[in-house]
């Protein structure tokens, strides 16, 4: 493999990326306009809507950054996303088989489900170790780093996020017991592998320095929580005594709020920075 640290993006791994978009845009379709119709047109039917629109939202925060790898010119800007959907994809995959008995092998779209991960455990992890090697470490053109303390706190709830994932994964029933909407075993812990991809993204991202590294990242995970409070919002019936305003949707709000003030602060350095140079020469 050539390891000239260019910092390009392999045109096998913008190809991959081509060829996983489409699924997880028609998955976000289907599941967040549509979930009603889940059980016909995705693997299974995804019980209550909420779910649906929460697995939807997450779908097309993928399907962002698998685009700007299709498109994008610098690699280490979407390289933290790669092992925490690498995880992802593994979690799927076990929770799939752990539950075989509730999928039909006869219907199409569970499927296209199967196939999917089935292959994207192998091939995500080959595209972050193939294309690892251009990222030449270096800042981006009027780049900013990321302060230590941000990146600290970020290191902390990614901790925190695992182990409820993994905790949750193993134990189901106490996700169950705590969630503000019904889960069943299946969807509990098709949500600890949604954990598990925010808290291993946490972790590798804490380890990124640049800013530039964590932009993609940041507005992928803010699309996906933005838009299942949008959509949350006309199924707030679903909630438990149909409170929408419940613990886990004030958190959403709160870490949204959070992204968004640190988003722009870098931003904001990032311009003066870009202004200063050019003043400068």
């Amino acid at each position: 493999m050539n390891t000239e640290r260019d910092d390009r993006i392999f045109l096998s791994t913008r190809f991959i990326s081509a060829g996983v978009v489409p699924f997880l845009l028609l998955a976000f379709i289907i599941l967040y306009f549509y979930p009603q119709l889940s059980g016909q047109r995705f693997a299974w039917q995804v019980q209550p809507t909420v779910m649906a629109v929460y697995i939807g939202a997450g779908y097309l925060g993928g399907a962002y950054l698998f685009l700007h790898t299709l498109f994008g010119r610098r690699w280490h800007h979407v390289a933290v996303g790669f092992p925490a959907i690498a995880t992802f994809t593994v979690s799927m995959l076990l929770a799939t088989v752990l539950h075989w008995s509730r999928f039909d092998i006869h219907h199409f779209p569970f499927q296209l489900w199967l196939g999917l991960y089935i292959i994207t455990p192998l091939l995500v992890p080959w595209m972050w170790l193939h294309n690892r090697g251009t990222d030449p470490k270096t800042l981006d053109p009027h780049d900013v780093v990321v302060p230590g303390r941000v990146r600290g706190a970020v290191r902390a709830l990614g901790l925190v996020l695992l182990g409820i994932a993994l905790v949750g994964f193993l134990v189901p029933s106490l996700l169950i017991q705590i969630w503000p909407w019904r889960l069943s075993v299946l969807t509990a812990q098709l949500l600890a592998g949604w954990g598990a991809l925010l808290g291993v993204g946490n972790l590798v991202v804490a380890g990124e320095a640049r800013w530039s590294g964590w932009r993609v990242g940041v507005e992928s995970i803010a699309i996906w929580h933005l838009l299942f409070l949008v959509g949350a919002g006309f199924h707030r019936q679903e909630f438990s005594q149909a409170r929408f305003i419940n613990w886990y949707t004030l958190s959403v709000v709160g870490i949204v709020i959070l992204m968004v003030v640190l988003y722009v602060t870098m931003e904001v350095q990032r311009s003066q920075k870009r202004v200063s140079h050019e003043f400068a020469s």
